[in-house]
């Protein structure tokens, strides 16, 4: 079962379905209790402002009730129950009073109240049962807001009427008061609950109803309905009794649909942001991630070593499309550079064999011709060894030029290595490959190169064959037959074309000069492997042989270097494993003069500028030799670079300083001490003291100074005896006693 991606459609569902159980969950226990408290808290804060409100709205009746009363009592003088009852008659209406009374700390004085059927009680003991008489009630403040002296105020509710009740001392006798009384009515409710905003009553009772809502007491706070908020508090009276209560009720229904409005906007917050979170995700995969995620699973199912890609931008669009065009592109480029070769622009090694393997398969299946030519640039190692490696690479472009304009769009040209290159020409017979191959020489033979301002003419050997000249069973094998036929071009003195048909039985190189002796001694080193080093060693005599009986002076000279670079290196106090290397390539590093001209090398007179060079290629055929036996990988540094100079002027390659390796500098002062104290044909040898003053001459110039001071420190502590040795036969390592002194 494939595991779920976090960007697949189900994915999100499933995420989707998650974040709505989840705000379902935090709507049930966090928002509606918040917000049901929330809403609570301001129905209080309401009721408590309502409450404060209508306190003060009594308390303002109360004063005014007062001030009646200060207005009464500075008429009234010394009173009875006539002038009282005359001043009431007179002033009771317009203020609104319906009793009023005169009395004392003793008892009532005198009463007044209307004539009228409503008025049960007398007025007189409704004095006794009000409590006037002990002055009991609340101070009043006047208008300005300062406490009036002495002054009462009280609410009273005598057989289920609401009076108000306030007293103010007279001005004859300060214990002598002036108690007048005026109904609660609908009028100073109404008044009451304009100021509240809602509507007020009084309901006679001597308790407060159950509060539905938390509330300080004396506050009781209920919801008769959803949007009305009823607050009740108990009437203010003198002692602990209770006489009745106000109710207020007041339209909340805005503090309700606040509330409510807050937990859905929240709620629908959430929502739209989850919507938006999900769009966005979806999005993304469907604009982004989807596409990069095709693109990646097209990446990995593109299988290694394909040439290029198919389908990479199908179903894309924007920046995966833009990448997977760049990629096409960069696959596009990888799969020409895996099969190009970079310097010539022609098919690499790897690309041509694929192909050549494909086309022979065809061609042996369907019995069609195919054709392969073989190339190679003749003394092509010798211009790059005389003018560089820049101008060999000119070389070989100029000829990939003309290769590419020589071959049809249906043949293949490639460079197979170093100089080297072949033209695979499929649907085409030996006798028409043979006519390209003709163009192409002619086409490099008349084109002049310009080779460090020298003009050169270039020359190439060509080796051509078909499938019907040999038995051939496979693509190696036909390659190996170009081969051939390219080998016997070059014998027969390059600059021409070979088919395979043409090549003899017996002409497998039995007149080979240089290369002939090359390879023999290369066949002969190849094999060889580190672990048989007694093998080795036999070899390496059969070599030195071949030298003593060529040129004698060769073979003691490579023993004598060997000798005086195992000195130099013990004097610089080398590892075994420099030494053993010193060794071997001392016995090693003139080997390929065996490949010298007899002309060249036993020349006792001046060499030519030809000669010269000709001679400076030992080096590169030394290395050829030695190529291939991984156990010389180490010694062939010291052989391929010890006729370089410390100061650059050197040769094959212009080394200069600690570029060069150690031990080729070490051979470098071996060698040039060997030459100069051994006779030629064509000069007398140099005395020990004269040599070690050209090597001195030469040190920061020809030589490593520091090589030649350890020699100098060899040659001053042996002396003469350093040129007076026994040489054995075998001189590899084994011990120090095989190169020893000679007796004078």
């Amino acid at each position: 079962m494939s595991r779920v991606k976090w960007t697949s459609p189900g994915a999100l569902l499933i995420l989707a379905v998650a974040l709505a159980g989840g705000i379902v969950l935090l709507d049930a226990f966090y928002f509606q209790p918040y917000v049901a408290e929330q809403r609570d808290a301001a129905l209080r804060r309401e009721a408590t402002r309502v409450e404060q409100v209508l306190r003060q709205a009594l308390r303002d009746q109360q004063s005014a009730l007062l001030r009646t009363a200060g207005r009464w009592a500075e008429s009234l003088g010394h009173a009875d129950d006539t002038r009282l009852r005359l001043l009431a008659e007179r002033r009771g209406a317009a203020d609104e009073v319906t009793r009023a009374w005169l009395g004392d700390r003793t008892g009532c004085l005198a009463a007044w109240s209307p004539a009228s059927a409503d008025q049960p009680r007398n007025p007189r003991s409704l004095f006794d049962a009000l409590g006037l008489a002990a002055a009991a009630g609340q101070g009043i403040a006047d208008e300005h807001g300062a406490p009036v002296q002495n002054s009462h105020c009280q609410l009273a509710c005598p057989d289920g009427q609401v009076l108000l009740v306030a007293g103010l001392p007279t001005g004859e006798d300060p214990a002598r008061h002036l108690w007048l009384a005026r109904p609660l009515s609908d009028k100073m409710l109404d008044t009451m609950g304009q100021l509240a905003g809602g509507e007020v009553t009084f309901i006679a009772s001597d308790s407060l109803p159950f509060s539905e809502l938390t509330a300080a007491p004396p506050l009781s706070l209920w919801m008769p309905a959803e949007d009305t908020l009823a607050v009740a508090w108990m009437a203010p009276r003198p002692g602990d009794e209770k006489q009745g209560y106000f109710l207020a009720r007041l339209p909340v229904g805005h503090i309700v649909r606040q509330a409510t409005a807050a937990r859905r906007m929240v709620l629908i917050v959430l929502s739209l942001s989850m919507g938006v979170a999900l769009l966005v995700i979806m999005g993304t995969h469907i604009l982004v991630a989807g596409p990069v995620l095709r693109l990646l699973k097209r990446i990995q199912d593109i299988e290694p070593g394909e040439n290029g890609v198919v389908g990479l931008t199908d179903d894309l669009h924007g920046e995966p499309l833009i990448l997977a065009r760049r990629l096409e592109s960069a696959f596009d480029k990888l799969a020409h550079i895996s099969k190009t070769d970079q310097l010539t622009g022609l098919a690499n090694r790897r690309h041509f064999e694929e192909v050549f393997d494909r086309f022979y398969s065809q061609a042996r299946r369907y019995s069609r011709p195919l054709s392969l030519i073989m190339i190679d640039i003749d003394f092509f190692k010798a211009i790059n060894d005389a003018a560089g490696h820049q101008a060999g690479d000119h070389v070989l472009r100029l000829v990939s030029e003309k290769i590419e304009w020589a071959c049809r769009r249906t043949d293949l040209p490639a460079r197979i290595g170093g100089d080297e290159f072949a033209i695979l020409l499929p649907e085409t017979a030996a006798g028409a490959a043979e006519a390209v191959a003709q163009r192409l020489r002619e086409a490099i033979a008349v084109q002049p190169v310009q080779v460090r301002g020298t003009q050169m003419n270039l020359t190439i050997s060509v080796g051509l064959t078909d499938l019907n000249a040999a038995e051939i069973d496979s693509p190696g094998a036909m390659q190996s037959l170009a081969d051939r036929a390219l080998y016997v071009a070059k014998e027969r003195g390059r600059d021409r074309v070979v088919q395979a048909h043409d090549v003899a039985a017996g002409d497998d190189g039995s007149s080979r000069a240089e290369s002939g002796k090359v390879n023999l001694l290369h066949r002969k080193l190849a094999g060889l492997d580190s672990r048989f080093k007694d093998i080795f060693i036999r070899a390496i005599e059969e070599i030195m042989d071949i030298l003593e009986h060529r040129d004698p002076h060769m073979a003691d000279h490579a023993r004598k270097v060997q000798h005086y670079a195992l000195l130099i290196g013990r004097e610089m106090d080398l590892p075994d494993r420099i030494l053993k290397r010193l060794q071997v390539a001392a016995m090693l590093h003139d080997i390929g003069m065996v490949a010298m001209p007899d002309a060249v090398l036993l020349n006792p007179g001046a060499l030519s500028d030809a000669e010269v060079q000709m001679m400076r290629r030992h080096t590169l055929l030394s290395v050829r030799i030695m190529e291939g036996m991984e156990f010389l990988e180490q010694e062939i540094p010291a052989v391929r670079y010890h006729h370089e100079r410390f100061d650059g002027k050197g040769y094959p390659e212009g080394l200069s300083g600690p570029a060069i390796p150690l031990t080729a500098r070490i051979l470098s002062v071996a060698d040039c001490f060997d030459a100069m104290t051994s006779p030629r044909t064509f000069r007398d040898a140099k005395g020990l003291n004269e040599a070690v003053t050209e090597l001195r001459r030469g040190a920061g110039s020809q030589f490593d100074p520091v090589i030649v001071e350890a020699f100098c420190a060899v040659a001053a502590r042996d002396g003469e005896s350093l040129l007076r040795y026994s040489v054995k036969k075998v001189s590899l390592i084994h011990d120090e006693s095989d190169l020893a002194p000679a007796e004078a």
